[in-house]
């Protein structure tokens, strides 16, 4: 048999925690004494760590002189600036650790570790040591900058330590804009860490649909970037309009076409995606790229980062951004003279099939590109050396902080767009398709598309500014086009003599919310016509239908209007026609008048165009402008905003009245205060051979009003149709 159990008691038990206590106390009291130094060995490894610092950080101002020592590019200075202080702050961590090998190492690692600095990445650094791409590319796997090198100076303008505080890229579509956009996004989360961004595309919808898939598909497939995006953070709760990263960095989305998604705090980065697609104005709280700048204030390093293709010139963001830029251009050498030159479509030349009985297609059989210096052909298969020889060259170098690029599609890399046969085939099939041709200029040439056709010079109508008192117009009749926005009502006061020789007295802006019937502005646009003797008002009902129905329904002598195109339609209808509309609708509510608003608009033009009259003669048709705060650059600009242009659709050939900037009003409202002069019911030419020229009282217009319409009853038809004839006999007042 074994020994007998030993029995335990609880006074054993107890004591033997204590021992085991005390065992565990000594052995910490022991590590605690090892990891101990005394004050004078402390005090002799901080001298010596002091005097390595000291004589490797005393050099610092000598080695920033020389690293930039002949540099001229501030760019490039921060950039040498940037690597010497790297490099002295690595070589100075060192220094102490060796210093303090003998006497402390522990403090000499430490103090190593507190000063290295993180790494100086670049963001083309950041995107080939950590972007990956495995969909949605011909060149799967690690992204390599050097497969398109014309994106590397775009990126590493948008690096932390770079100077530049806006970066402004008008493209082709399909060089990399985008690319150069979600490298900066991965640089900002994974490198930097510690920023918050805004993101912003045209509208919402495109955010939803668009962008986050290939934000999602970003994250997926680069580790560095799916480590950092919480699940939390994926939820359907915050994903359509935040990326949270860290502890507190946000990458907030928003949709350009949305005032609420543009409300938000300050933030330091900004990015403008597709930018010339946003609208001039949001919501009337003003442009979405002012209020976009406006939340970089606090920032004294902000960035922003602008990418579009062209529209058209005159409404076009981001060619208009390019403008205030240093615009930069790629520019490649020749392989056979080393000119360097931008590569231009207008030196494409191609081989072309004859076209097939019955057809007018012919087929790109060949393209080459023609060097502009000594004729040399260009084979595509030279690009790789080409492009890897490019450089970016400002044609505005005095711009140091707004860096704009231009890429046509010529420049997109070998297998990673399209070919230059592709784009001689494009240009070729798009020639007599203006529509066709239009997207042609703006994706493959990446340039806004200028109309050619019959406009005006906004800047030589401010000449035509008259020094004439009111009482000194020979004008028979005052009427008012009048514009609805959401925000406001704009009108035009019109008054016309005459052969329709007309004189502009001022041009009116009435903020406030035009979809409330009896709003504010409304009233307030009563009241400013009375004050100027308006006698019959055209207000465009394309805006706020059920507003201006109301207005006019109260009001006999305003006509609600909605614009129709055609150069064959009439301004206004004639009589006849007029009256079997009117008779046929008294019926259904207020009456529309349609207006022949591309008539409108060549009639003015033409006036426009006419040379002035010598002083006090008077001129049929003739546009006057009188001196007026309200008649300065903007409102000419607005009126020059269109112009007459051939399309071209199937072979055939029209006339069609294009904008060639954002907005207009100015030249709605004068096409409706012509087409007010000619409703008025007023014979021009009878009332000024007999002298009644008009200077009228409101309360003296209104009583004659009201007593012509009693009259005049039987022959007006329906309720507030205006009569056959003027309702009321001008005050005759003295000829200018």
């Amino acid at each position: 048999m074994g020994e007998p159990a030993v029995q335990l008691t609880l006074a054993d038990l107890q004591a033997d925690r204590e021992r085991l206590r005390a065992q565990q106390a000594r052995e910490d009291y022991e590590k605690a004494l090892a990891e101990t130094c005394t004050a004078e060995e402390l005090h002799l490894a901080a001298r010596d760590a002091n005097e390595a610092l000291l004589g490797v950080m005393g050099s610092l101002a000598d080695r920033l002189l020389v690293a930039i020592d002949g540099e001229s590019d501030e760019t490039r200075v921060h950039y040498l600036l940037s690597d010497a202080a790297y490099d002295v702050l690595r070589e100075a961590g060192q220094a102490v650790e060796r210093a303090t090998a003998g006497t402390l190492p522990e403090l000499g690692a430490a103090i190593r570790r507190a000063i290295q600095p993180r790494d100086l990445l670049t963001v083309s650094e950041w995107a080939d040591r950590y972007r990956h791409l495995d969909t949605g590319t011909n060149a799967p796997g690690p992204w390599r900058t050097d497969r398109n090198p014309h994106l590397r100076e775009i990126m590493d303008s948008l690096s932390e330590h770079s100077p530049v505080r806006r970066v402004t890229f008008k493209k082709a579509s399909g060089v990399g804009g985008t690319e150069v956009l979600f490298n900066w996004i991965g640089y900002i989360m994974d490198h930097l860490g510690n920023k918050d961004m805004l993101l912003v595309v045209p509208t919402l919808d495109l955010r939803n649909r668009e962008l986050n898939p290939k934000l999602r598909k970003l994250f997926k497939e680069t580790p560095a970037l799916g480590e950092l995006v919480s699940s939390a953070s994926r939820d359907a709760t915050n994903r359509e309009d935040m990326i949270e990263y860290g502890a507190q960095n946000r990458i907030i989305k928003a949709g350009a076409n949305s005032p609420d998604s543009m409300r938000m705090a300050h933030l330091p980065y900004v990015a403008q995606d597709e930018a010339s697609a946003y609208p001039w104005e949001l919501g009337g709280e003003g442009d979405p790229g002012l209020l976009l700048d406006n939340r970089q204030r606090t920032f004294s390093r902000a960035k922003t980062y602008e990418i579009s293709t062209p529209t058209r010139e005159g409404q076009c963001r981001i060619s208009r951004s390019y403008d205030r830029s240093d615009q930069r251009q790629r520019h490649v050498p020749c392989p056979h003279c080393g000119h360097y030159h931008v590569l231009d479509f207008k030196n494409l030349q191609c081989k072309l099939s004859e076209p097939e009985a019955g057809s007018s297609h012919r087929e790109v059989l060949a393209a080459w590109m023609v060097c502009p210096e000594c004729g040399g052909v260009i084979e595509e298969g030279e690009k790789p050396e080409m492009f890897a020889a490019a450089r970016w060259v400002p044609r505005r170098p005095h711009i140091k902080h707004h860096r704009g690029y231009q890429l046509n599609a010529l420049y997109s890399p070998l297998g990673l767009g399209k070919s230059w046969k592709d784009l001689a085939q494009t240009r070729a099939d798009s020639e007599n398709d203006t529509s066709a041709w239009i997207t042609f200029v703006n994706t493959d040439m990446g340039e806004a598309y200028r109309e050619k056709g019959d406009s005006i010079e906004d800047l030589a109508l401010i000449t035509r500014l008259e020094k004439l008192r009111f009482q000194g117009i020979p004008a028979v009749v005052i009427v008012a086009g009048v514009d609805v926005q959401k925000d406001r009502l704009e009108a035009t006061i019109y008054a016309a003599g005459a052969g329709e020789e007309g004189w502009v007295i001022t041009h009116l802006i009435l903020p406030g919310e035009t979809s409330e019937k009896d709003g504010p502005v409304w009233d307030e646009l009563e009241s400013a016509l009375q004050d100027q003797h308006v006698t019959c008002a055209c207000i465009d009902s394309g805006y706020n239908a059920d507003a201006v129905y109301h207005f006019v329904a109260q009001h006999g002598w305003a006509h609600a209007t909605k614009g129709l195109s055609g150069m064959q339609r009439p301004i206004v209808e004639d009589e006849r026609r007029r009256r079997q509309r009117l008779r046929y609708r008294r019926k259904r509510g207020v009456p529309v008048e349609p207006i022949g608003v591309d008539n409108a608009k060549s009639v003015i033009y033409a006036r426009l165009k006419q040379d002035a009259p010598p002083p006090g003669e008077a001129k049929p048709g003739y546009i006057h402008f009188l001196e007026d705060p309200a008649f300065d650059d903007e409102y000419f600009a607005q009126l020059a905003a269109e112009q007459l242009v051939d399309r071209v659709r199937g072979g055939r050939t029209a006339k069609e009245w294009v904008k060639i900037r954002a907005r207009n009003e100015a030249l709605d409202c004068l096409v409706l205060a012509i087409a007010a002069m000619r409703l008025s019911g007023v014979d021009l030419d009878a009332e000024a051979k007999a002298g009644r020229y008009v200077t009228l009282s409101v309360e003296e217009y209104e009583r004659r009003r009201r007593e012509t319409a009693v009259g005049a009853a039987g022959s007006q038809g329906a309720a507030g149709t205006p009569p056959k004839k003027n309702p009321f006999t001008p005050i005759k007042t003295e000829h200018y």
